[in-house]
């Protein structure tokens, strides 16, 4: 019997990543702290499956779209059915709330914070797997739910400290208006200077064109306002003097689509000036659900990938890691036990630490270090029967009688 090939180099998959302390600490404060604002504007959490059939992705996101045409993880599985990882969550979500018959509930905000999957190229703050937050509104179609959906992006990065961002805009209209727009668009595009890409994109959807960076350097396109109606212009208008007066910066570029197929109306982008990439992309899709599930429903969400976010968080950020409260650093083995005891009546927000085995000391400033506790308690009998306290933040060291131990931690936290 042949020998079975030994791994000689452990390695995680291209394009994955590793998430542990003290970057994963990070990943779970910025989830608490878009979990605590959704939740207090009455978004409700979903729980995306992970493997979905490749059509319903086909069919939403578009033929010509980069993430069908070569980025999605698709195999067959055993009853030769075509299957992909997850590359994007609203097609996931449109699907969720069509087939469980969910459009009839009364509240309709929900949010999912899920991992996607995407063959492309790795690089700073781009993953085949990548962590995304997403959150969608249905049925409304009017300027207060954009408004919402606007001003909650602007809760959650201002929470995060993330401050220097700006609003990039286009209205696409309804079909009819994108129809006109593409009709427009052929009689002028130069097709011999367009990339390989873009002549596909030609059989397949003209406004795809706009979305490349090549090809948008090299051409001349119409305006979109040309095409827009007096009710666009009067929303558009109506928008912007929203937005003028609660302080939100923003600018319209009539070449954004974003790089999905089921966009239509409003659809935006959010930029940072310290970084050329956009941090975070929606819009509305109102036609999405008439395609997946055959009923009138409109929508509009948005969905920031996790790791451009946390790449883009001020250095500031780090102060609002969790730290350890209390280390008791344990010295007699008679203590073990007793800890156990007192822990039950310390305030249960303390977020403590001890050693499990008894240690020398000369160990502690191993702990201090990694673990930098606010206080340091010694446990060890004393002739006095009192314990010995650092306060290491203030550089202030206290003795507390053993029965008191509880009571005064409680009381100085």
């Amino acid at each position: 019997m042949k020998n079975i090939d030994k791994i000689t180099k452990l390695e995680r998959v291209r394009g994955t990543q590793d998430i542990f302390p003290n970057l994963s600490l990070i990943y779970q404060k910025v989830y608490d702290i878009c979990i605590k604002i959704l939740t207090k504007n009455n978004y409700q959490f979903v729980i995306l499956p992970t493997l979905e059939y490749e059509k319903l992705f086909i069919n939403s996101l578009g033929l010509s779209t980069d993430i069908v045409n070569k980025e999605m993880y698709s195999f067959f599985d055993k009853k030769n059915r075509k299957i992909v990882l997850r590359p994007e969550g609203t097609a996931s979500f449109t699907r969720l709330i069509c087939q469980n018959k969910l459009l009839t509930q009364n509240n309709k905000k929900f949010f999912y914070w899920s991992n996607m999957f995407r063959y492309e190229r790795p690089q700073k703050g781009r993953h085949r797997e990548f962590w995304q937050l997403g959150v969608e509104m249905l049925g409304v179609n009017n300027i207060w739910a954009d408004y919402q959906i606007i001003s909650l992006i602007c809760e959650i990065l201002y929470n995060l400290e993330i401050k220097d961002f700006t609003f990039c805009f286009n209205y696409l209209g309804n079909k009819d208006i994108q129809e006109k727009y593409k009709e427009e668009l052929k009689k002028i595009i130069n097709k011999d200077k367009i990339c390989n890409n873009c002549k596909y994109r030609l059989q397949h959807n003209f406004l795809r064109i706009l979305d490349c960076l090549i090809c948008k350097n090299s051409q001349i396109f119409p305006e979109y306002k040309d095409f827009w109606t007096k009710k666009d212009k009067d929303y558009i208008s109506s928008l912007e003097k929203l937005l003028t007066k609660f302080k939100i910066p923003f600018y319209f570029d009539q070449t954004l689509v974003r790089g999905l197929d089921y966009y239509d109306g409003l659809v935006w982008e959010v930029k940072l000036k310290t970084d050329t990439k956009e941090l975070l992309g929606g819009g509305r899709y109102n036609q999405l659900y008439k395609n997946i599930g055959n009923v009138n429903m409109p929508a509009i969400g948005f969905a920031i990938g996790i790791e451009r976010l946390i790449n883009n968080l001020p250095s500031s950020f780090s102060i609002f890691l969790k730290k350890i409260d209390i280390f008791f650093f344990i010295l007699e083995n008679e203590y073990f036990e007793k800890l156990l005891e007192w822990k039950k009546d310390l305030n249960n927000k303390l977020i403590i630490e001890y050693n499990l085995e008894i240690q020398k000391k000369e160990i502690l400033n191993t702990y201090i270090k990694n673990l930098n506790p606010k206080f340091l308690v010694f446990l060890k009998k004393k002739e006095n029967k009192k314990l010995l306290i650092k306060d290491l933040k203030n550089n202030k060291i206290y003795e507390v009688n053993e029965i008191k131990l509880i009571e005064w931690l409680n009381t100085n936290f």
